[in-house]
Parts: structure tokens; C-alpha cells; sequence
């Protein structure tokens, strides 16, 4: 079998699996590695997977919006707190931007575990 036919066989099988990976894929778009991808889609209820899938704009908006704030590990930050990446970005906008942005992004930079307590 060529190259090209296997390759189209694999994404149709990718598709009638309902592969998670490629609900994620927009991720690669935000910079993160293809590891980080797998381990997430591994870890991670099927259920959640898809959520994130259907709301990809939102969760981009914010991780968007850590990014311009200046939070160097919003990868790390949404590996382990992604539900929190579902919220209305408006509403996540409210979220950080009550705090000081340095003292914020010092603190989370240190300990990102603080994030579930904002």
C-alpha cells in the first residue's frame, strides 16, 4: 500500500475511533508538543476531552489571555487545571485580573497549584 493510501487509511480509522488526539489538535496551535498532547488526552475523561473539543474557542481566548498577560507556564497551567479553561473568557478575565498581573504571574510562575484558588 503507497504512503498516501496509508495515511488516508489512518485518518479514517482515526475518525471512525473518535480519536481524541485530534479533538486537541488545536492545541499544537498554542505551542504545545505533541507529548504534552498525548499524556493529556491519557489522563483525561473522554467526556472532558470533548467538552474542551466543543468549546475549542473558548479555551483558546484563554490561554490566549495568559499568554498576553505574561504567564510563561499556561501550558502547565491548563494540562492540570483545564476545566477551568472552559469558563466564559469574560468571566476568566475576572478571574486574574483582580490580582496584581506581576504578583500574579510571580506567584504562578513559582507554585502554579495556586491557580485553583483564584
Amino acid at each position: 500500500m503507497s504512503d498516501k493510501l496509508k495515511e488516508i487509511d489512518k485518518q479514517l480509522a482515526d475518525t471512525l475511533n473518535d480519536n481524541p488526539k485530534q479533538k486537541v489538535a488545536f492545541l499544537e496551535g498554542l505551542d504545545f508538543s505533541q507529548e504534552n498532547i498525548n499524556e493529556f488526552v491519557k489522563d483525561v475523561p473522554r467526556e472532558a476531552i470533548n467538552e474542551i473539543s466543543e468549546s475549542s474557542s473558548i479555551v483558546i481566548a484563554n490561554i490566549q489571555y495568559l499568554k498576553k498577560l505574561g504567564i510563561d507556564n499556561y501550558q502547565e497551567a491548563f494540562l492540570r487545571f483545564y476545566n477551568m479553561f472552559l469558563i466564559e473568557p469574560a468571566t476568566f478575565d475576572d478571574i486574574f485580573s483582580k490580582y496584581d498581573s506581576d504578583d500574579l504571574i510571580e506567584k504562578l510562575e513559582k507554585n502554579i497549584a495556586i491557580m485553583e484558588h483564584l
